[in-house]
């Protein structure tokens, strides 16, 4: 007798999951992007608008005549121009902290408070480093979060009140990874406060030059590529398990994050991965509709194909989801690289938190482009 193939939730080829379950309020957030800052962005990004423009240090050649053609990017406004490498990390996390710096309660941030950073690997971004840092990821990262972070405060003037700084890797799932470790130093420290996160920029020309080779780029002849962008977020959390019922009015809240390793050999993105993370989520939360949607999808065609193969496999399983509405944070800020999970939450936390979200529950999904894959989980806190 032949057996019936398995059902989605009995797919055995579906990657193990690290999952956390959070109860993490979204206190104040901070944001440094093409749309301006955080209050300003998730406004204009409601309201559909853009700022993208050509870059204005990279140019592309295109057809028969040669034609010298602007790349469309969507770059911070001013603060940026002319900078590059570490440079450029800097002056996007400057806007980023001194927009969080202007929303803290005082004595928000205590010396015990640590702050969790999502960064791009510097040797993706060109800068350079010794043999030794070459070697080590983690250490290449610590010295690069410890460079933008103390020039960064120096520059602002701010002496930074908190606790230890820590660098978090990952691409695209960087910001699931920060939060991750800001959940579980929040647990079991009632009322504790935590930093998480997040600066990238693709728009170094070194970083440009190979991806247009590589035909990865929006352009003329190329519609299905990505739009280069940069961004920084920052948000302030505090574990919510006993904050009075006031302390918790008209808040996002973090539920949970799940996350995948990178697979051992490489394979075209089916959806299996980020349904995973999904199906890890939603268990241990009591739903009542279904959840609205927040994807990094950046418009590439193997992305394109994994969000509709997510649909598919979660539509054929309880609770046989119908609907897949969904917002794309690259069509206001562009591809933001490890920011792209912070932007996503961002969005998701302010819809919550002013009651446009067009559900109760929201989840923001990321895609590496080593294959991670993640999930987080917000929903209203009344």
């Amino acid at each position: 007798m032949t057996r019936p193939p398995p059902t989605p939730a009995q797919d055995t080829s579906a990657p193990p999951v690290i999952h956390r379950q959070l109860r993490a309020l979204v206190e104040t957030m901070g944001m440094g992007s093409a749309l301006g800052p955080h209050i300003q962005a998730c406004a204009a990004f409601r309201a559909g608008l853009d700022r993208m423009r050509g870059a204005r240090d990279f140019h592309y050649f295109a057809g028969e005549e040669n034609e010298k053609l602007e790349l469309r990017v969507a770059a911070l406004p001013v603060a940026t121009f002319g900078f590059s490498g570490v440079g450029r990390l800097v002056a996007i996390a400057c806007e980023t902290f001194q927009d969080l710096r202007e929303r803290l309660a005082p004595a928000a941030i205590t010396r015990e408070t640590p702050l969790f950073l999502a960064l791009p690997d510097p040797l993706d971004l060109g800068i350079p480093v010794s043999p030794e840092l070459e070697r080590n990821e983690e250490r290449r990262l610590e010295s690069l979060c410890r460079r933008v972070l103390s020039l960064t405060f120096e520059n602002l003037g701010w002496t930074w009140p908190g606790g230890a700084w820590k660098a978090m890797p990952g691409g695209h799932t960087a910001f699931a990874r920060a939060l991750q470790a800001a959940g579980a130093y929040l647990a079991g420290r009632p009322g504790g406060s935590c930093v998480v996160a997040a600066v990238d920029s693709l728009l170094d020309p070194q970083l440009l030059e190979p991806m247009l080779l590589q035909r990865r780029l929006k352009t003329e002849d190329n519609p299905v590529g990505i739009i280069p962008g940069e961004a920084g977020v920052a948000l302030l959390l505090r574990a919510a398990d006993r904050l009075p019922v006031a302390d918790l009015r008209s808040r996002a809240l973090i539920r949970g994050v799940s996350l995948t390793a990178p697979p051992d050999e490489e394979l075209p993105p089916d959806g299996r991965a980020l349904a995973a993370c999904v199906r890890a989520l939603l268990p241990a939360q009591e739903l009542e509709t279904e959840p609205f949607w927040v994807s990094d999808h950046t418009g590439e065609e193997e992305r394109a194909l994994e969000w509709g193969n997510l649909q598919v496999l979660l539509k054929g399983e309880p609770p046989h989801w119908g609907t897949f509405d969904a917002w794309f944070p690259v069509m206001g800020f562009g591809d933001t690289g490890a920011v792209s999970g912070g932007v996503g939450l961002c969005l998701a936390a302010r819809a919550l938190e002013r009651g446009y979200a067009p559900a109760r529950s929201i989840l923001v999904l990321s895609a590496a482009e080593d294959g991670g894959r993640s999930a987080i989980l917000l929903t209203s806190s009344v």
